[in-house]
């Protein structure tokens, strides 16, 4: 479990771009007895105003996240499977809006690549196999 926990943490990263400076939604370690909620009012609170977070906010939100990661592992053991659950989806949804993020600012470089630079994505496309997949059906 504590493979698959730091595999989430790894895999979630979010490219560095410049933006506004809106502060990011922290995690705050504690007792057992409020694990859950702590974590649900973390990612609750996350995506409640993550649409507007820059890069160096999702930063500070890896880290609080990799906080949250590390309690899990210390606690995973002792809690109820539907606490793990509880825990598992608040992840998964965690991990979902850090990919969605990633994805919108992959594409708005994309966009900026293409603006400055179409030759750029076009050696992209070929390099990396997909004119050979796309163009082969």
């Amino acid at each position: 479990m504590k493979t698959l926990l730091l595999s989430l943490f790894l895999f979630s990263g979010i490219p560095v771009v410049p933006g506004a400076d809106d502060p990011a939604v922290h995690y705050r370690t504690g007792s057992k007895f409020f694990f859950v909620n702590r974590v649900e009012n973390f990612v609750d609170k996350t995506k409640d105003v993550c649409e507007s977070y820059s890069g160096k906010d999702w930063r500070e939100s890896q880290k609080d996240f990799g906080k949250l990661v590390k309690e899990y592992s210390d606690y995973y053991s002792s809690l109820s499977q539907d606490k793990k659950s509880r825990v598992n989806k608040a992840v998964g949804k965690y991990v979902g809006m850090t990919l969605k993020a990633g994805i919108d600012i992959s594409i708005d470089v994309l966009k900026e690549i293409y603006r400055r630079a179409p030759s750029v994505l076009e050696g992209l496309y070929e390099g990396s196999g997909l004119k050979d997949l796309l163009e082969s059906n």
